[in-house]
């Protein structure tokens, strides 16, 4: 019996290793799926993914249907107009909302002209000029950049920057608006020139413009002098000039501020104020 015993043994031994050591080796070789992960390892059987597509900018965000940003607005009205669209023109400017020109780190422009205690210089790189400046000076454009115009054939004209002294220039402006606010009440002052040899159409003219300054509250000097190259007037045309001009501040129910100054026939100003309110 041993041989049949061995013969079954070996039998079973061989079905043994065919189906239940391959579930049991099956179940200890399992190995779990591995997480993905977007991050580099140095593991080894790590499964790795790499970014198939790169990152692009936003659409602009839009306020309401068929309306966008500011800032998106401004950058659509730059596109397409054949130069950099970083160079500032009045057009931005004015596009801007600011009541001022672009300064310092404003100005977009790739390249300026730079003034300089009464110098300029340029065409200089902007980011350049601004790491020059001092703690105490500020870059302020005083003239937008002008692109070149092709039917008049004329070249490009890049923008003027100043450096000022920040306390400066904050006086000077703090100056400016003193004066501005003093003078709103003070009535405006034209000035109408004439010459002696005038002709009557335009006499007519001249003293028609004085009568709608003085209605307006204006303050009018009138200015006759000598045309040069013109003909010689004696004193009585002169005078009568003068005269006609008189007659007209009276008919007005104008009034001569001060005494008229200068010599007549040569330069003689006469200073007009309208009636009083």
């Amino acid at each position: 019996m041993r041989p049949t015993s061995q013969c079954l043994y070996n039998s079973r031994r061989a079905l043994y290793r065919v189906f239940i050591s391959a579930s049991e080796g099956s179940a200890v070789l399992t190995v779990p799926r591995p997480k993905l992960s977007l991050l580099p390892t140095v593991h080894r059987n790590t499964l790795i993914l790499t970014q198939i597509r790169r990152y692009v900018h936003p659409k602009p965000t839009r306020n309401r249907r068929g309306e966008t940003t500011a800032t998106a607005t401004a950058e659509l009205a730059r596109s397409g107009r054949g130069f950099d669209k970083n160079f500032t023109t009045q057009e931005d400017i004015d596009r801007s909302g600011r009541d001022r020109p672009p300064q310092d780190h404003e100005i977009t422009d790739p390249k300026i002209m730079v003034l300089d205690n009464g110098t300029t210089e340029g065409p200089l790189t902007t980011s350049y000029v601004l790491t020059k400046l001092e703690p105490h000076e500020s870059l302020r454009m005083i003239h937008p950049y002008v692109p070149a115009d092709k039917e008049k054939e004329t070249r490009p004209v890049y923008a003027v920057c100043k450096i000022v002294n920040k306390r400066d220039e904050y006086e000077r402006q703090k100056q400016v608006k003193e004066n501005k606010k003093a003078g709103a009440g003070k009535p405006k002052t034209k000035e109408l020139e004439m010459t002696w040899a005038i002709g009557e159409h335009d006499m007519t003219t001249k003293l028609r413009q004085m009568g709608q300054f003085l209605g307006k509250g204006m303050k009018v000097e009138i200015l006759v002098a000598k045309k040069k190259g013109g003909k010689k007037l004696d004193g009585k045309e002169a005078e009568g000039v003068v005269r006609r001009i008189r007659e007209e501040i009276e008919s007005l129910g104008a009034r001569e501020v001060k005494s008229a100054s200068g010599e007549i026939g040569g330069s003689y100003r006469l200073f007009v104020e309208g009636k009083q309110k």
